[in-house]
């Protein structure tokens, strides 16, 4: 959701708070407005009355006579203090056959010696008869205020909001690899140029540390291959002279220790890259050939293992994806799939699409949950051959390509699926997949 849908909504919603409030007050207002303009001209009417009663006139030919009560009480009955009061309150009304709100005000005068009560009343709108009246005004109220914010807000959003906007498109195509430093539109608004002065700062300082990580990485990439290729020499010069049964087995376990830190040390390499993005994919690449080459490539390891190979490759599938990146991430589905399988009656699966690839084989249970088998060292078993990172390399193929990828182990099967369209969840792919080849 946008920032000025948010303010939107979020005015809107305080206006309408704010219009149910002050209905309320305003309906209460106008009934105390109404309640006090008929007190005061009914006390001018009883003083009229009482007027009327001093000249020796006879009021009961006063038009309003018939709303007027006129009581001779006695002195003890007056209350003290008080010259007149009002009530209010529903009643019958004759005149028009049905209940309304009934206005009487009482007056007390000492008249000739003798004390009069003077009672007259009148039927004034109601809170039905108002209500209507209010919510109608504020309807009209609620829908200019509505448009009103609409039309201010695209106006922030258009002008208010223009160098925020374009600071985010330059920030969105800002690249690492660049040597230029980034330059972000010039503002009047403080904020946003605090904001520009926070990116510039943090930009040249990521600039500069990307620049230093990849000098260390080649560095410590091309130091180590020699040594590493000194030690891989030595160890065969060794092999090749005169050496004890013990002496051969701590050499070549020695070698073995050597490959695996060879392909750790490629893996980790490889996966600095995908980090930094270094693979762009020119072109869509032909992934249906890539997944038949790498099946091709494996075909003699899968008959070692007596694999039961089961595919269905949808030709001409092309996925926006670098060629390298394209094979790592079959081979390394491929050979995963093959690596943690059971021998002489296991099988492969391989599904590929339109809308992604999967891969499911038999295989033991994993030691540790699903979901922690793409972090980087975490095996889900503890297969001498398997350094932890294949996975890892997985994941960070398909989070660079915006891909989506889950793993599944169900009933004896893991099923590992790689979504090629966007928003569409890769587990649905497994759905129908996860079963025994038999069935």
């Amino acid at each position: 959701m946008k920032l000025t849908t948010k303010f939107t909504l979020w005015y809107f919603g305080i206006m309408l708070v704010v219009l149910l409030i002050g209905g309320a007050i305003v309906y209460h207002e106008i009934q105390a407005k109404i309640s006090g303009v008929e007190v005061v001209r009914h006390q001018g009417l009883n003083d009229l009355i009482a007027d009327q009663i001093r000249q020796g006139g006879d009021y009961r030919e006063h038009p309003t006579r018939k709303r007027a009560t006129i009581t001779v009480i006695p002195a003890d009955s007056v209350p003290r203090g008080v010259s007149s009061y009002f009530t209010r309150g529903i009643d019958w009304n004759p005149e028009f056959q049905r209940d309304e709100f009934k206005l009487m005000v009482t007056s007390f005068y000492v008249i000739g010696g003798r004390h009069y009560r003077i009672t007259t009343y009148s039927f004034i709108p109601s809170f039905y008869q108002l209500l209507p009246g209010v919510v109608d005004s504020f309807k009209w109220i609620l829908l200019v205020l509505l448009v009103v914010v609409v039309i201010s807000s695209g106006l922030i959003s258009k002008y208010i909001l223009a160098p925020f906007k374009r600071t985010m498109r330059v920030i969105q195509s800002f690249d690492l690899k660049q040597r230029e430093p980034i330059r972000l539109p010039s503002t009047r608004t403080s904020e946003f140029m605090e904001l520009n002065q926070f990116l510039k700062k943090m930009t040249e300082k990521a600039q500069e540390d990307y620049q230093s990580l990849k000098e260390f990485t080649e560095n410590a990439s091309h130091e180590l291959q020699t040594p590493t290729a000194i030690i891989r020499g030595k160890l065969d010069l060794l092999m090749e002279s005169d050496i004890r049964d013990e002496q051969a087995i701590l050499i070549a376990e020695m070698q073995n220790a050597l490959e695996r830190l060879s392909r750790i040390h490629s893996s980790l390499t490889l996966l600095t890259k995908l980090e930094n993005n270094e693979y762009v994919a020119k072109e869509p690449v032909d992934i249906s050939n890539v997944v038949r080459e790498t099946l091709n490539t494996f075909d003699e390891l899968i008959q070692m293992k007596a694999l039961a190979l089961d595919m269905h490759i949808e030709k001409g599938v092309y996925v926006p994806l670098h060629v390298a990146l394209a094979d790592l991430l079959v081979t390394n589905l491929v050979s995963n799939a093959i690596r943690h399988n059971v021998t002489g009656n296991g099988f492969i699966r391989v599904n590929l699409g339109r809308e992604g690839l999967v891969v499911v084989n038999t295989g033991r249970e994993p030691q540790v949950p699903t979901a922690e088998l793409f972090e980087r060292f975490k095996k889900g078993n503890a297969a001498g051959d398997s350094i932890g990172i294949g996975l890892a390399i997985v994941r960070q193929i398909c989070e660079l390509s915006g891909f989506d990828i889950v793993y599944e182990y169900k009933g004896g099967l893991h099923g590992l699926a790689v979504s090629f369209l966007p928003r569409a969840p890769a587990s649905k792919l497994l759905q129908n997949l996860l079963v025994p080849l038999h069935s």
